[in-house]
């Protein structure tokens, strides 16, 4: 009797250790928050006074410094046995561009739509993203003040989220529950890691249409285009209509 061949060792390692896992994602968004106070204290107490108030543009380069923190330890983490293209990073998804493209218009309007009876009859006068607002708007507008907004806002940030909450976390609680309920789970961390109450309605009510368009498509370059897009709106607002 001849041997049994061996599969391949990538293959091999990847049933051994499902991808991916719950508790190295939650070891990840818990670094990433820990990161966020440790760079902006770093950088407060490296630029200010201790007599003076810290500069609103320090907590927009601590978000920036965690994120790039964040981003090269990820790499590394998912360099190993094809876990890129697990989490759909390769392409744009299993459905045509046109149909993709669609559902995510649906997705996003839907949410809008939901946020916009939300603010108007739930919470009416009452800013959901106060105190981002403030930060933003006490931030002198000088072209690196700007360049660096828009790089933690409107990339880092996205990419960041991604990963973490629907490439890492999402997947990973589909292994415990159904689809749905992976969703929703994310997307109410997602959500509550914002820290700010009134917002986790329509935070979640956006998560939840991003983790449905990646349910569907498999794409997670999909997700982050359209991440990055939905913050490059919103701080463009921000900047432009204050």
């Amino acid at each position: 009797m001849g041997k049994i061949q061996m599969s391949d060792p990538a293959m091999t390692a990847m049933a051994r250790r499902p991808f991916p896992a719950l508790l190295p994602t939650l070891g990840f968004i818990l670094l990433y928050f820990s990161l966020q106070g440790l760079c902006t204290a770093i950088i407060i107490a490296a630029t200010q006074n201790k007599s003076a108030t810290p500069e609103p543009i320090s907590i927009i380069w601590g978000l920036l410094a965690s994120a790039m923190i964040q981003l090269s330890l990820m790499g590394h983490y998912l360099r190993k046995e094809g876990r890129v293209g697990a989490l759909g990073l390769h392409d744009f998804g299993r459905i045509p561009l046109h149909k993709a493209s669609g559902l995510a218009i649906l997705c996003v309007a839907a949410a809008m739509a939901f946020n916009f009876v939300y603010a108007t009859y739930v919470i009416p006068g009452v800013d959901m993203q106060a105190d981002m607002a403030k930060i933003l708007a006490a931030i002198a507008r000088t072209p690196l003040n700007m360049a660096a907004m828009f790089l933690a806002i409107a990339i880092a940030a996205p990419v960041v989220e991604e990963l973490l909450f629907r490439g890492l976390l999402q997947n990973a609680l589909t292994k415990y529950v159904p689809v749905w309920g992976a969703i929703t789970l994310s997307s109410f961390l997602f959500a509550l890691v914002h820290v700010q109450p009134y917002a986790i309605p329509g935070l979640m009510s956006l998560s939840i249409a991003f983790g449905y368009l990646y349910h569907r498509t498999g794409s997670l370059r999909t997700n982050i285009i359209l991440h990055m897009a939905n913050n490059t709106f919103a701080l463009a607002m921000t900047q432009f209509t204050a």
